[in-house]
């Protein structure tokens, strides 16, 4: 019943909103004992009866390792869950994800006929080296769907012949988690092959603007690597950059920020860290803006251009055709003052010199979109995933916001990062079921992570792009959102439910490809 329902539900219109009735399969309690093993009495055996010779097990019989028995599969998910972390404001999401992942198996008979219970390990924000190694002390069987800032510290201890968890992480933040052999992501990043495709699009369609973009980076090494390999990628796609900083994660002034960034000459600014920070400089460019009498002048040569159907004005505008004529009908007005229904599938004609923002997936949120949305400011948002504006383009996407909202918690709230677990923990279900197909219905650890390296082909169910999570190669698509005040729009591609896939759009990372990474290490990229 589950299939079928979940089919029909995910391709109406108002999928998200109908709730279904779904049969949650009871839990166990498991067996963390083993089988009990009977020794033959000491006594003189009767002469007339042969000993019996125990069957030896077949080939394909694994014996129980931690985290599993007949009943129940233990999975373990490290997130900043206590503290948060100081530039996605926490990772809950992740926690609450894997937790409606486990729901969605369990009501469906379990994984490998086991149900799977999930075990909280909190990083604390900085303390990812000592969640590494409580779970590999744990009686667990592998880590799914984890989400911690600093997820490089205590990759030694999960790569030790002591641990080895099987380790499918919602995102590898950290260029030595890319580099794990035993870590696999659904939708992987790669420290030598970058996206750059929103980068060439916005350079093409804002060529003024996009050779003298600012950018900020947050005073943390996780923060600087990323960066550093976002501007090779955008600067070999046309980006090109007049102002680069290192701002405070905690207490930053945003409005000498901005000033900073117009001392420059900034005519657009590149975003690599946390939504929320950059609302705080956005906030403060636009009061800057405000007191200027006139903001960006056309270039020489060229005729000032205005804003696009759909996009707010940058430039204070003082003609005669800005200001309401008597007698204008207020409905009319208030309809063309908002976004029209073609804003979501119309592209604009390029338009050269408007001051533009680029973020990345960090800005996607619904809560995000709110208070970005009642900003003047021209955003554009990169995702790698589709949006959940389109919950009947994919079935998972609908299974991942029912199960969170109706099992978990009502009021949690959708995110990329929730999403990317729940992804993960789909590759660790084909990981596992690959590997008790090839075993005849053994499943230990091992087993699964070399299961895990035959997989070159996926797309999270259909969740992203194709990607080949065995060799760490990400996908090459991407779609471009925009926040209003009513929430996101689609931007680029303009057809729903279709992505930008050139396989132009990943570059290849040479000066700062091996930044980051333990040179000490034997299967490390920085020791080639």
């Amino acid at each position: 019943m589950g299939l079928a329902r979940l089919r029909k539900y995910a391709f109406a219109p108002l999928a998200l909103t109908v709730a279904l009735s779904l049969v949650v399969a009871a839990c166990k309690t498991p067996n963390l004992e083993g089988p009990v093993v009977s020794r033959p009495s000491l006594a003189t055996p009767t002469p007339t009866v042969e000993a019996e010779v125990p069957e030896a097990p077949g080939p394909t019989v694994e014996p129980e390792g931690p985290g599993i028995s007949d009943e129940a599969i233990k999975i373990g998910v490290i997130a900043d869950a206590g503290a948060g972390n100081a530039v996605t404001g926490g990772s809950e999401s992740a926690w609450l994800a894997m937790r409606a992942w486990a729901q969605a198996v369990n009501s469906t008979g379990g994984l490998g006929g086991r149900d799977v219970e999930i075990v909280l390990i909190d990083s604390n924000g900085v303390d990812h080296r000592a969640a590494i190694r409580e779970a590999c002390e744990s009686d667990i069987f592998a880590l799914v769907g984890s989400y911690a800032l600093f997820d490089g510290d205590g990759v030694d201890l999960l790569n030790d012949e002591s641990c080895r968890l099987p380790d499918f992480p919602a995102a590898a933040l950290s260029p030595d988690r890319r580099e794990s052999p035993v870590t696999f992501v659904s939708n992987p990043t790669s420290n030598v092959l970058w996206p750059a495709g929103p980068a060439r699009f916005l350079s093409e369609r804002y060529p003024q603007s996009a050779a003298a973009l600012g950018t900020v980076i947050l005073d943390l090494p996780v923060a600087f690597y990323r960066v550093q390999r976002d501007i090779e990628a955008a600067t070999e796609a046309g980006f090109g950059f007049t102002f680069q900083t290192t701002a405070d994660v905690v207490g930053e002034d945003y409005d000498a920020l901005a000033s900073a960034l117009l001392e420059a000459g900034a005519r657009g600014i590149f975003w690599s860290a946390d939504g929320q920070r950059l609302l705080e400089l956005l906030k403060a460019w636009e009061s800057l803006m405000d007191q200027l009498p006139i903001f960006f002048s056309a270039a020489p040569g060229e005729e000032s251009a205005g804003p696009t159907e759909g996009e707010t004005a940058e430039v204070p505008v003082e003609e005669p055709t800005s200001v309401p004529e008597e007698g204008t009908d207020a409905e009319t007005e208030q309809a063309s003052a908002q976004p029209g229904e073609d804003d979501t599938v119309i592209e604009e004609e390029p338009t050269g010199g408007e001051f533009f923002v680029l973020c990345s997936t960090d800005c996607y949120s619904q809560s995000w979109a709110e208070q970005a949305g009642e900003l003047e400011s021209n955003i554009w948002v990169s995702i790698g995933m589709l949006p959940f504006e389109e919950p009947g383009d994919n079935v998972e996407l609908v299974r991942y916001v029912l199960f969170l909202r109706e099992e978990v918690d009502e009021e949690a709230e959708v995110d990329l990062i929730g999403l990317s677990s729940w992804a993960s923990a789909l590759l660790f279900e084909e990981a596992v079921n690959r590997a008790m197909f090839t075993s005849g219905g053994g499943l230990t650890r091992e087993l699964v992570i070399e299961a895990a390296r035959t997989i070159t082909e996926w797309d999270g169910r259909g969740l992203h792009g194709p990607t080949n999570p065995a060799e760490g190669i990400p996908s090459p698509c991407f779609l471009l959102m925009s926040p209003t005040p009513s929430g996101w729009i689609r931007r680029h591609p303009a057809t729903q439910g279709t992505m930008d896939c050139d396989p132009d759009n990943l570059v290849e990372l040479v000066e700062s490809a091996t930044l980051g990474l333990d040179p000490s290490r034997p299967d490390s990229a920085a020791s080639s």
